[in-house]
């Protein structure tokens, strides 16, 4: 399973706000019930320069300051930033590798320079990598794209550019891999118990348009739905 599931990479330069176009995507997707696990990391600026980031744990929503490039000799030092030991130990906690019955999607913003040099995210990514799991999204930056997919033998990556790619298309696509991997879930019965009831539908998946009144020729995104709980 975890050969077949895509990983998605959202690419583009420093600042030309990969992170933005990522938070536009998971807003179209959360809304449909998928289970999110990682982090979203959006950065600071002072006096038009990348200051720090801050870290968001999607599956539960806290946050916590990740980095920052004032000194503090508590940190561990990467570049130009110092990564406060607190904002280390969340990040890597919400980037464990996740019960892939209890999650359809798995987001890391960023994978950069620090991983490739073994730091940050590395370890986490190395074990998501070798096990089964669902869609992920990464974010990447243009010039790392390569080193990346070849460090760790991306096999089927989805790479999505901030210049040319549209949110509603990319949002659709992912929750076609959603959709693939909670299907192939549902229909192991080996590797995978069965959900608990209303969680998602065991017929073959609704038409948004016949189940929710839907205009025919809505986006692909809102093709399908969860079954409603309780």
């Amino acid at each position: 399973m975890s050969q077949e599931a895509p990983v998605f990479i959202i690419t583009g330069e420093q600042g030309q706000c990969k992170t933005t176009f990522l938070h536009q995507v998971l807003g179209l997707t959360v809304g449909l019930h998928v289970r999110v696990r990682g982090v979203l990391a959006p950065g600071h600026v002072r006096d038009g320069r990348r200051s720090g980031f801050t870290l968001v744990d999607l599956a539960t929503g806290e946050h916590e300051e990740l980095s920052s490039i004032d000194p503090d000799p508590r940190c561990e030092v990467h570049g130009r930033f110092y990564f406060r030991p607190e904002g280390l130990s969340f990040g890597r906690r919400a980037l464990a590798p996740p019960d892939p019955r209890e999650t359809d999607l798995v987001v890391i913003d960023e994978v950069g320079r620090f991983e490739l040099e073994g730091a940050v995210w590395a370890g986490q990514i190395d074990r998501l990598v070798t096990l089964p799991h669902p869609p992920m999204i990464w974010t990447v930056r243009r010039r790392l794209l390569d080193t990346v997919i070849q460090c760790w033998e991306i096999r089927n990556p989805v790479v999505v550019d901030v210049r040319t790619a549209s949110v509603m298309a990319t949002a659709g696509d992912v929750m076609d891999a959603v959709w693939e991997w909670r299907e192939a879930q549902t229909a192991s019965t080996v590797l995978v118990p069965p959900l608990p009831p209303g969680r998602i539908a065991s017929d073959p998946p609704l038409l948004a348009d016949a189940a929710a009144g839907v205009a025919p020729g809505a986006p692909a995104i809102l093709r399908r739905r969860y079954c409603p709980e309780g």
